[in-house]
């Protein structure tokens, strides 16, 4: 008899989650190419299995309005509101309803960035069925391969979180799991090369005064704050001579930020590292890192950093591209698919330091050299060195920081 009433449980709780796609939902057009060119195009459409994971993601880039009315003719119904979240709730089965909220960041902000979905339920079957069925959409999406910085964790009773790899071993974890169990948080987040975050969640815990649920956000802060447009230059002598040319990759997107040009006294030709000199002062109302070469005669960078704050780059503060133009076109500007250096590109530390050791999960650095292999200026410093490409990730906020407003700084020695 308790196996058949368990067997019930668990046949609801697919039944409910496989009923949350049951709706047509709109399929989007992707664009091939967004893995290799990193469009401006920050509202990219996808084509997806549709579900929850593709309504979710349609609300956001609509206005405000537009994201209101959209949710309402797709059978949400206003449950609560306060000034800045609009809370809708669509009936289910047996009482389980899907939670949708609308967050306003700003009165000024005019598009929809912050959505989140909801369930609620008591039962731990019911609540796996459902984080399963969206992760499932997530990963079958077409959004998955532009996904960077994916983390997949589990913790049970208490004990330590546990850290996988892939979305397989994710899924495995959590079919492993033995019943009765008290307390389990599973966890998925990522961001994308379209500066799109996301994360789902599950937590339960019958000793927890919340009701145990499932949560599934998505976020776009680029939808109300763009990045500056860069203004297109001839790629002259002027920019193309100097002694160190310094780029900025944006953090989220991997999106170009142009770049500058300077020339360094004491040029140190020997060896395979830039020379960097760093002074560094800890996050706080006076924090800031600089970076020089050889010594502080030679300012490369300079950007101050607040805790729950927002710093800025005080130099350089003035960043141009190349355009498609005849005057400048060397040979070695038409090469594709160049083959991604490993042994030719490295993170530096705030002191100026090689970091030799990094991560074998963190794939940013082949984010950023795709980005910046396709620029002519950048690639007519590479090729005229033997000395590898420093990276630098300036995190202007730090505490509460906002990863919209961090980017790389980039510095290769002709």
């Amino acid at each position: 008899m308790k196996a058949n009433i368990k067997l019930s449980i668990i046949l609801l709780g697919i039944a409910l989650a496989f009923s949350f796609s049951s709706c047509e939902r709109i399929k989007f057009d992707e664009d091939e190419n967004a893995g290799v060119n990193r469009s401006r195009a920050i509202l990219q459409e996808y084509e997806t299995d549709g579900g929850d994971f593709a309504f979710l993601k349609s609300v956001i880039g609509r206005t405000n309005q537009e994201a209101i009315d959209y949710v309402t003719q797709n059978g949400y119904v206003e449950n609560d509101a306060n000034s800045l979240t609009i809370h809708y709730i669509d009936s289910g089965v047996d009482t389980i309803s899907k939670i949708l909220s609308l967050h306003f960041e700003r009165e000024d902000f005019l598009n929809m960035q912050n959505a989140e979905m909801m369930v609620r339920c008591n039962n731990f079957d019911t609540l796996s069925a459902i984080f399963k069925q969206w992760f499932l959409e997530i990963r079958n999406s077409s959004s998955f391969p532009l996904l960077v910085r994916e983390k997949y964790s589990m913790r049970t009773n208490a004990h330590q979180y546990l850290y996988f790899d892939t979305p397989e071993q994710l899924l495995d974890a959590l079919e492993s799991i033995d019943q009765p169990i008290d307390d389990v948080s599973v966890s998925f987040s990522a961001n994308d090369s379209q500066a799109y975050e996301y994360s789902l969640t599950m937590r339960y815990d019958i000793y927890n005064y919340s009701t145990p649920a499932v949560y599934m956000q998505i976020i776009n802060e680029r939808v109300n704050t763009p990045l500056p447009e860069v203004p297109t230059v001839n790629l002259t002598e002027e920019y193309l001579d100097k002694d160190i040319l310094i780029a900025k990759v944006d953090y989220m997107t991997f999106e170009y930020g142009g770049f500058c040009s300077t020339n360094v006294t004491n040029k140190q030709n020997e060896g395979n590292e830039i020379p960097f000199f760093g002074d560094y002062m800890s996050p706080s109302d006076g924090g800031y890192v600089k970076l020089y070469y050889r010594d502080e005669s030679n300012l490369l960078m300079y950007g101050t950093i607040i805790w729950n704050g927002c710093g800025e780059l005080i130099y350089p503060n003035a960043f141009v591209k190349g355009g498609n133009v005849d005057t400048y076109v060397p040979e070695y500007t038409m090469k594709r698919s160049l083959l991604f250096p490993s042994d030719r590109i490295s993170y530096i530390d705030a002191d100026g330091n090689y970091v030799q050791d990094v991560d074998e999960s963190d794939n940013d650095l082949g984010y950023i050299w795709q980005t910046l292999s396709a620029q002519e200026e950048f690639m007519s410093y590479y090729e005229q060195t033997a000395k590898k490409v420093a990276v630098f990730l300036y995190a202007p906020s730090v505490g509460v920081g906002d990863p919209y407003e961090w980017y790389y700084m980039v510095f290769v020695e002709r």
